[in-house]
């Protein structure tokens, strides 16, 4: 398949497009209910997937078409996402103060209690799986390379995959946490900082879609199991949708 020419144009809307097709249907979501949310529920997922399909037709992403993970990598890769997880969740079980007192938490029981199954494997789809992409695509192979040309205008695809500079350090970290809600910024924070360094250490972008998305699947796990195994100080069981 021919690759599309790295000089050609700026190159910006394989990765911006995915992302902002995404916030779209975000937004268009947050103003349905009923029949209309209950589709949303997959347009949301399959919209930037759809999107990245199409540049990746066009032969866009190099950086996704040479390398893959080898096993020992992959583990590794396996083990910081749950470890991440648990960086994630931990404070906001353990400080009562931090978590959100007005977050609409995921009802899997939307669609009516038969259908259930399918509406996590759809949640499950999506957060753990099309999102990593799309999110890592923007931020890690994106904007992390374009923060280090935009003062010179130069192209972003001359900057080499998982290359420090404390300029892009930073921006990966601000704009990664400006896309989540205020009350996860407390955790976005450490998270991306964290990812970042481990995204130093593989040079390869699927290795952090891949510690993303088992984040991102751990998390819904643990809510769908987790039910009951952490109280409150009036020893009420804590809800642990409102994270996915």
């Amino acid at each position: 398949m021919k690759t599309m020419d790295k000089q050609t144009g700026h190159g910006w809307w394989p990765y911006l497009l995915p992302y902002f097709a995404f916030l779209a249907a975000v937004e268009l979501s947050s103003r349905m209910s009923g029949t209309g949310a209950a589709v949303m529920l997959f347009i949301k997922p399959a919209l930037p997937l759809m999107v990245i399909g199409y540049f990746w037709s066009k032969g866009a992403y190099p950086e996704l078409r040479r390398g893959g993970l080898s096993l020992g990598g992959a583990s590794q890769d396996i083990l910081v996402g749950i470890g991440l997880a648990a960086l994630w969740m931990l404070p906001f079980i353990g400080i009562a103060a931090i978590r959100p007192e007005s977050s609409s938490p995921f009802d899997p029981n939307q669609w009516g209690s038969e259908w259930a199954f399918g509406v996590l494997a759809l949640r499950m789809f999506g957060y753990a799986i099309v999102t990593p992409l799309f999110e890592e695509v923007f931020i890690r192979s994106f904007v992390m390379r374009y923060s280090e040309v935009y003062m010179s205008r130069g192209d972003f695809r001359d900057v080499p995959l998982a290359h420090y500079t404390m300029t892009s350090f930073i921006a990966t970290i601000v704009v990664f946490t400006i896309g989540h809600v205020p009350w996860e910024w407390w955790v976005a924070v450490p998270w991306v900082a964290l990812t970042n360094l481990w995204f130093y250490y593989r040079k390869n972008l699927w290795a952090l879609i891949l510690v993303h998305g088992v984040t991102n699947a751990t998390i819904l796990i643990v809510a769908i199991i987790g039910e009951g195994w952490f109280t409150d100080g009036a020893g009420q069981a804590i809800s642990l949708w409102f994270f996915v």
